[in-house]
């Protein structure tokens, strides 16, 4: 019990606030400062030669922000993250060997300080997962698993989502249960299209040919869940990486002419999406029912933003396939630099 006289030193030692000090200041989440967060890291993965450099430049980003308010999880949290991203290429190309060992004891101990005394449960989750990722290309399979038992399963079919919807049915009538349904479904959609990355990034490169069947499902999924307008935008990312490793995959098999066609599918996509978040933004009753998280990346989906994603895509091939194949294919979509 410090003398009351000690409290702002303390504050500012500590790099945190008064009412932190005193159990007051809960850290909620702003949308806001994730959105940002967001943009700014895709901004450096533009601008960046290649993806592993990315990472890296993301992390020393995110340790930044974490060294000026480590009171704050949710930069605590997105550092995690960005380490979680960096293991993939320390693991699998080799890539910032030198700098791994410091990365991964800070992630550790930022992560397991967010699950400690996070008070938001996406966090804590999201912590968890970013963790279980690098024992994972760290080869530690024992707390890998320690971290990804602590996440939710619908392994029960005991979800609360499975239940919320009645439980407002009853409580406060059928327009509300109707609200939580659509919030239900929102979010197993991001689920169901996060599995099916997962597993077209790896399916693309070692086995490819089960990648093309897999990815031509996966597509034709998110277009069912995109007829109904409140789910679509829990699509945009994963249809452009599962695209991304589809073209990939037809890319290895040689099949250039299919991966042509897959990459004007997407930008085809991506200019109905951009249609679709523009109708929405501009209808105030539309837009209320998005949280401000979602709303945000509807306005960062610029005509702009498009064009970078595809020339993202391409640099993905291209990084991936030095000389003759990366030549037939840039060939055969008419790409030249």
């Amino acid at each position: 019990m410090p003398d009351i006289s000690m409290v702002v030193s303390l504050a500012k030692t500590l790099n945190v606030s008064t009412d932190y000090l005193f159990g007051l200041e809960k850290n909620e989440i702003d949308d806001n400062v994730y959105v940002e967060l967001k943009r700014h890291i895709e901004k450096i993965e533009t601008e960046s030669g290649r993806k592993a450099e990315a990472a890296l430049l993301s992390c020393q980003f995110m340790l930044k922000k974490v060294y000026e308010a480590p009171d704050n999880y949710i930069y605590s949290v997105f550092f995690v993250e960005q380490v979680a991203n960096l293991s993939r290429f320390v693991d699998l190309e080799k890539y910032a060997e030198d700098k791994w060992a410091e990365y991964r004891e800070l992630a550790i101990k930022y992560g397991s300080n967010a699950i400690r005394f996070a008070n938001n449960k996406e966090w804590i989750e999201r912590a968890h997962f970013a963790l279980a990722w690098i024992y994972i290309h760290d080869r530690n399979y024992a707390y890998a698993r320690e971290h990804i038992e602590q996440l939710p399963s619908v392994s029960s079919n005991r979800l609360q989502e499975s239940i919320l919807a009645q439980l407002e049915a009853f409580e406060n009538g059928i327009d509300a249960m109707d609200e939580a349904v659509t919030k239900n479904l929102q979010n197993f959609v991001r689920a169901i299209n996060k599995e099916n990355l997962y597993a077209m990034e790896t399916f693309s490169w070692q086995k490819p040919l089960r990648a093309v069947e897999f990815g031509q499902w996966a597509i034709r999924l998110i277009e069912v869940f995109g007829e109904n307008k409140y789910l679509k935008s829990y699509c945009r990312g994963f249809l452009r990486d599962i695209y991304k490793y589809l073209i990939n995959a037809e890319v290895i098999l040689g099949r250039f002419e299919n991966a042509a066609k897959y990459f004007e599918e997407l930008k085809e996509q991506m200019q109905k999406q951009y249609e679709y978040h523009q109708s929405i933004l501009s209808d105030e009753a539309e837009k209320a029912k998005f949280n401000d998280r979602q709303i945000g990346y509807m306005e960062a989906y610029t005509q702009e933003f498009i064009k970078e994603k595809q020339q993202d895509v391409v640099n993905y091939i291209l990084g991936c396939w030095p000389g003759k194949m990366a030549e037939k294919f840039a060939e055969a979509i008419g790409y030249s630099k």
